[in-house]
């Protein structure tokens, strides 16, 4: 079967979310109970429009595919589930994006899977100490556990390079602490 040409293709967008549950919930699970809810809320017809497809879901927070002027029918089906198979849940969007990769880094964060316990990505030094969100060749993105070290501006990580974390290297910038 061939596939549409991209100009004619319904545009997406991505919704991330986060569910808190009293138990644990299986990506089907939720899925059906999100189809449930909108085929209640918008009947056969809304539903088919809005092209519903879960992305990912890791058991706390989830990425939805949705069609870009559904918007608002995708939320009010997500605000109207209150159990997913007998477990009391609720579903918060945490935001929209136009693609996969930037609803990822915008708003489900890695921070809660990369830790100390988990894999050992964590810097620990004099001036500085945190955990090592994603490494670029020798650039390291760190989330500081002082959070006034990057106070005043408005990012959340350090961009740092491994000439940085090392000191002394003779590509440095020269500074004793090597920060």
């Amino acid at each position: 079967m061939r596939s549409r040409l991209p100009v004619l293709r319904e545009r997406r967008r991505y919704m991330a979310f986060e569910v808190e549950a009293e138990g644990e919930i299986l990506p089907k699970d939720l899925m059906s109970e999100i189809h449930a809810s909108q085929f209640s809320l918008f009947g056969d017809l809304g539903a088919g429009h809005n092209r519903l497809k879960l992305i990912s879901f890791d058991g706390r927070r989830g990425l939805l595919r949705f069609g870009h002027c559904r918007e608002m029918e995708t939320r009010a089906a997500l605000a109207c589930i209150h159990s997913v198979r007998g477990v009391r849940a609720a579903l918060h969007t945490k935001g929209i994006s136009g693609t996969i990769k930037s609803a990822r880094e915008k708003y489900l964060p890695r921070l809660s899977k990369i830790c100390a316990e988990s894999d050992g990505r964590r810097i620990e030094l004099k001036d500085v100490s945190g955990c090592i969100i994603r490494t670029h060749g020798v650039k390291v993105d760190l989330c500081p556990d002082d959070r006034n070290v990057n106070m005043g501006s408005d990012t959340r990580f350090l961009g740092l390079t491994s000439f940085d974390l090392s000191g002394g290297h003779e590509d440095a910038d020269g500074t004793a602490d090597g920060l």
